[in-house]
């Protein structure tokens, strides 16, 4: 009825000629909204684009109705799916309706509520609930708890505790949200039926089923006959309603509801919209319990296809903890086809699980990194300014992080610290937006593409965590490709990940046990290859080239370590080439010709001249004023780090300078006080190959790592203060002056500071940079995230650019990384590639009396995509 009386007023101004008045673009507003409670979507998409171009170039964007067109068309996007063009139409709404209306006003609230919807539906539940809880807070002030947009808000934020487990607290406001709306809305109205549906999923989660099929058949029986079948609202009530029959193996009824509900939610919503998505794993899920495997696989990997297409799109257009939000929602999809590919076990499986992973793996690192390229290479202005704001605010918030409160943020420092996340996030996601353009759609990755990338006579062993009923799983994928060039698949089902996880933690910790004997190495060493090993040969045979490309804690394994039945080190039978993705045989970084070769080697951490006497003074001058306002400096971090000389680590840097004098452009050395920090971030070094000799570290998330840093033989007097939360601020390598510098980190020039962060590696202009070496301890260590790798200095390295990098698993003597490094280079000046010369420098080392222990020489892996003979540098 609203829709046929709008209508007719349009049509009425349509004949007076009063087509762009501000009367008419408000009932187009009006009819535009009742066209979406409707689901005529395209319709209200075509009035609220037309409104809002017209309103903004008329009226300018704080224009009310201007905002209204903006907010109205942002949410229509969110409901649709379509979270890319939403997200810049959603904040810009609010920025200006907070500029021209105030931060309290109903409409800002309104659109502060429409940007917790869409931060929801990515996943970004840290983000969405205090938009919630203050528009929430704005509206029961100015417009009333019981008003229906208060009581609105107070619906979102009780879907959301639901999305975030936390059922009973969703259930209570549900429950009384449903009371109050049906005394002043009447029973039937859209809104008490989005109550009454939830409640009822809530009651679902709970195992509730008698409560739960009562108020969904309810809602479902109620939305057909207010709205019909071709509805979102309905095509909701047909999935959960589906979904309740199959939880109570009622599978008849529950196939005919799900079947329902994808036709439906394909034809009016699409084949990426989140509903559809529901709907074909639940048919996924029906299969499966009624025993057909082969069923259940095609349409999960009908949603996983799709999924990754979505997610192609969705990525580049969102900052950093909105992508991970998304591949964190949608991680139980792909855990579930994983699980059912495992359970199938047939060769076809295994080419399914590596397709899998050619899409989804590494996934976030390689996007990251297309959009940092993109916004070096692409000669775009806007891309340029907005890389520099990205970096500038980067530095902005690891400064603050480091420092702790400051005279400018002593009465709020985690709210200063909170706006810097969302405004590295909000540039992330600009930058992306910007690039698209310019990308190369990570959906081009295929799988006959990587046949061929492979050499012959080699396999590829893809390795995916996944989980199920709480229960942590490893499979891999194997691709076999013979002598000949043909190729197989196969499956490898590792079963539990706990088992696996026990013993990783156990060799790693025998093998760094300066008083194990060899005995105890070999009887760990034996039983991790019997776990980690043996069913790979089981599958591979003989094979002795192998690509490996871990996951979770298999990605800071020595699996070069590993000893077989025959009491020989996996590393003397294959190579082992190892990946972050099988994506990454399949990248193309562009290519830098003629850079430099540049060592770091043994900084002076102890150096008085790196920073500036007169900036050093004006820190000081602040710490003493904070400190008598009562101010307390920041105890967590970097700032308490202590480092002692390295006096191999600077011979180290000499001999590999004498190895490498034959080139034609002679290695650029930095030793002692010249190895600082500035001379890396200089974006005037473009190094073919980089070497640095330091310190490194990585500092859990508590302070479980101090004792063992502290036994470092390479670091032994290393002081860790319990760091603080970002991974990236964890990571590092120590420059010259950082014993002076420490104390001050975030309140001097984090650009010489004397410790490089993954953090700030990101900023360093590493495209076309063939090998970074990190002889360092821990630089392959970092915040393990399953899918994705190791969140520390190595990804850094990777997102900035480089094609391989070598990095070390644990501490190391200083003799001992001098010894095996040498050996390295004798054999890359030789003309093998990087990973050639670091195996051999290995099987070197191994032989002799004093290194030959795998605590030495198995330290060190080397990652990325294979340079070959490009990588050498003779």
């Amino acid at each position: 009825k609203a829709a046929s009386l709008l209508e007719f007023l349009i049509a009425d101004l349509d004949k007076t000629g009063e087509v762009e008045s501000l009367s008419y673009l408000n009932i187009l507003l009006d009819l535009g909204g009742t066209y979406q409670k409707l689901s005529r979507f395209s319709e209200a998409e075509e009035k609220f684009k037309y409104i809002s171009d017209k309103a903004v170039a008329r009226y300018g964007d704080q224009h009310p109705t201007s905002i209204v067109a903006m907010n109205n068309l942002g949410n229509l996007y969110e409901q649709l799916g379509i979270y890319d063009d939403a997200e810049p139409l959603l904040r810009r709404a609010l920025e200006s309706s907070e500029a021209s209306q105030g931060l309290a006003h109903p409409q800002s609230s309104r659109i502060r509520n429409n940007l917790a919807l869409l931060f929801e539906s990515q996943g970004n539940f840290e983000e969405a609930e205090p938009l919630y809880r203050n528009s929430y807070r704005y509206m029961a002030s100015s417009l009333g708890e019981d008003h229906p947009d208060t009581i609105a808000v107070l619906n979102n934020l009780a879907f959301l505790y639901m999305l975030m487990q936390k059922y009973e607290e969703a259930a209570s406001i549900f429950t009384d949200l449903i009371e109050k709306w049906r005394l002043s809305l009447g029973f039937d109205h859209q809104n008490v039926l989005k109550a009454t549906n939830n409640l009822g999923r809530v009651y679902m989660l709970l195992g509730r089923h008698d409560e739960a099929v009562e108020l969904i058949y309810q809602a479902l029986i109620l939305r057909q006959q207010k709205f019909g079948q071709m509805h979102i609202d309905t095509i909701r009530s047909h999935i959960d309603y589906g979904k309740l029959l199959i939880d109570m193996e009622n599978f008849v009824p529950a196939l005919e509801e799900i079947l329902l509900a994808k036709k439906l939610a394909e034809e009016l919503l699409g084949e990426k919209h989140p509903y559809t998505f529901e709907a074909l794993n639940e048919l996924a899920r029906f299969y499966e319990l009624r025993g057909d495997i082969a069923k259940a696989i095609s349409y999960r990997e009908l949603a996983m296809k799709r999924r990754t297409e979505f997610l192609d799109q969705m990525l580049w257009t969102v900052g950093e903890n909105a992508r991970e939000g998304y591949i964190r929602v949608h991680r139980p999809e792909l855990f579930s086809y994983l699980r059912l590919l495992a359970i199938d076990g047939e060769s076809t499986s295994g080419k399914k699980i590596i397709e899998a992973s050619i899409s989804r793996k590494g996934l976030l690192l390689r996007i990251n990194s297309q959009i940092e390229q993109i916004s070096r290479f692409a000669r775009d202005p806007d891309l340029s300014e907005l890389a520099a704001q990205l970096e500038k605010s980067r530095k902005d918030l690891a400064a603050l992080t480091l420092s702790g409160p400051t005279l400018e943020t002593r009465d709020g420092h985690p709210e200063a610290l909170f706006e810097l996340e969302r405004k590295v996030n909000e540039l992330e996601g600009k930058l992306g937006r910007s690039s698209l353009r310019y990308r190369s759609s990570t959906t081009d990755y295929r799988l006959g593409d990587l046949e061929p990338a492979l050499r012959n006579s080699s396999a590829l062993v893809d390795m995916l965590v996944y989980e199920s009923e709480g229960d942590r799983s490893l499979v891999a994928g194997v691709l076999i490709k013979s002598a000949e060039g043909e190729v197989e698949y196969s499956t490898v089902n590792f079963g539990s990940l706990k088992k696996i996880e026990s013993v990783i933690k156990e060799y790693r910790e025998i093998i760094q046990d300066e008083f194990a004997d060899e005995d105890e190495i070999l009887e760990v060493g034996q039983l991790a290859y019997e776990t980690l090993w043996e069913p790979v040969v089981n599958t591979i045979g003989d094979i002795n080239y192998v690509y490996l490309v871990p996951d979770g804690l298999t990605n800071i394994f020595p699996f070069n370590a590993l000893i077989d039945d025959d009491e020989d080190y996996l590393i003397e039978k294959v190579q082992l080439h190892f990946l972050t993705s099988s994506a990454d045989l399949l990248s193309k970084k562009s290519e830098r010709k003629g850079g430099d070769y540049i060592i770091f080697a043994g900084p002076d951490y102890d150096s008085a001249n790196v920073l500036d006497d007169r900036e050093l003074q004006e820190v000081k001058g602040k710490r003493a004023l904070a400190t008598n306002l009562g101010i307390r400096a920041s105890g967590s971090g970097l700032r308490g780090l202590n480092f002692a000389p390295l006096p191999g680590a600077e011979e180290e840097g000499k001999v590999i300078s004498d190895k490498v004098q034959s080139r034609i452009d002679p290695p650029r050395v930095y030793i002692g006080e010249s190895a600082q920090e500035r001379v890396l971030m200089d974006s005037v070094l473009k190094p073919d190959v980089l070497h640095i000799a330091t310190h490194g570290f990585f500092l859990e998330a508590d302070d479980s790592l101090r004792k063992r840093l502290l036994k470092m033989q390479r670091s032994l007097e290393v002081q860790v203060p319990p760091p603080g939360d970002n991974p990236l601020l964890r990571a590092g390598l120590a420059f010259a002056g950082i014993n002076k510098n420490a104390a001050y980190l975030g309140e001097v020039d984090p650009a010489n500071d004397g410790v490089l962060t993954a953090m700030e590696v990101l900023s360093l202009d590493l495209f076309g940079t063939k090998l970074v070496v990190l002889s360092a301890c821990e630089t392959g260590l970092g915040e393990i995230h399953e899918g994705e790798g190791v969140y520390g200095l190595r990804r850094s390295f990777q997102e900035a650019g480089v094609a391989e990098i070598v990095s070390s698993l644990w501490e190391v003597s200083d003799a001992g990384t001098q010894a095996l490094m040498t050996s390295f280079y004798e054999r890359l000046v030789g003309g093998q590639s990087a990973r050639e010369a670091l195996r051999e420098a290995q099987l070197d080392l191994m032989k002799s009396p004093q290194w030959g222990y795998p605590y030495v020489w198995s330290a060190f892996t080397i990652f990325g995509k294979d340079a070959g003979e490009e990588t050498s540098i003779n």
